[in-house]
């Protein structure tokens, strides 16, 4: 979903660690080469830079792409400082901080006649049977987030749907929900629809942009003008909604 590299022969799949001086730091990039057709940046609540690109793309053609990004990656590093509790690993305790469409809510635990989950005001309310222990809390967090994360995005694709209709795209097969580590979403061609559980952290018009961008692959694969072309009819503000996507440090 970020700016396609095209493949070129005869170079090393094998993965490396790039060093870039991006003027106030350098910053080591973990680099990897797979089969996809697009390069992927990432970056990590421990602040680690991810960069997965194309079989076949040389490490030159790479660096120069990531220097290129450099303004956005040092953005997003110094954004995962100042929130600094947010580069931690989560303790799923009483009071932790965890966002959901956008909005960041307190973790709030007691115990109950059931396992719940449920939005509370400005609370995530988790209630448990027995004594509310941070693994206990994480499995029912993430079983929680998981259907929140399908009925939100199933919603956000039938909205579309009528707009894909009108430029002849055939309807998507399946919506497949799962996490990735450096994907907000795929689409393969069997129209099956994929996207990213952690999105649903991310506001409506984020995940609105993701499943729209996934929608248009059902019309063109790749990343050229006509499928931009086409993303731009469906979401005439695309590229505001993935300003601020990317502006989120949620992967």
């Amino acid at each position: 979903m970020f700016g396609f590299l095209k493949a070129k022969p005869r170079h090393s799949a094998a993965p490396a660690l790039l060093e870039l001086d991006l003027g106030p730091e350098r910053v080591t990039v973990d680099a990897g080469f797979d089969r996809f057709r697009t390069l992927r940046i990432s970056i990590g609540r421990d602040g680690r830079v991810r960069a997965r690109a194309p079989r076949g793309t040389s490490l030159a053609a790479l660096r120069e792409h990531l220097l290129s990004k450099g303004p956005w990656i040092l953005k997003h590093l110094d954004r995962i400082r100042e929130r600094g509790c947010e580069a931690q690993p989560l303790r799923y305790v009483n009071g932790e901080t965890h966002r959901h469409l956008g909005q960041d809510h307190a973790l709030l635990l007691r115990q109950g006649p059931r396992n719940e989950v449920r939005l509370a005001g400005d609370s995530i309310l988790v209630t448990t049977r027995r004594p509310p222990e941070p693994e206990l809390v994480r499995r029912l967090l993430e079983a929680w987030r998981q259907e929140q994360a399908r009925e939100v995005f199933t919603r956000a694709i039938r909205a579309l749907l009528p707009r894909m209709d009108a430029l002849g795209a055939p309807r998507p097969a399946k919506l497949a929900v799962r996490s990735m580590k450096s994907r907000w979403g795929s689409c393969s061609r069997a129209r099956v629809i994929c996207l990213n559980r952690q999105l649903i952290k991310a506001p409506l018009p984020c995940i609105e942009y993701v499943a729209a961008h996934e929608l248009c692959h059902l019309l063109h694969f790749g990343h050229g003008e006509r499928f931009y072309a086409a993303l731009a009819a469906v979401m005439p503000d695309w590229k505001e909604r993935k300003q601020l996507l990317h502006s989120l440090p949620l992967l």
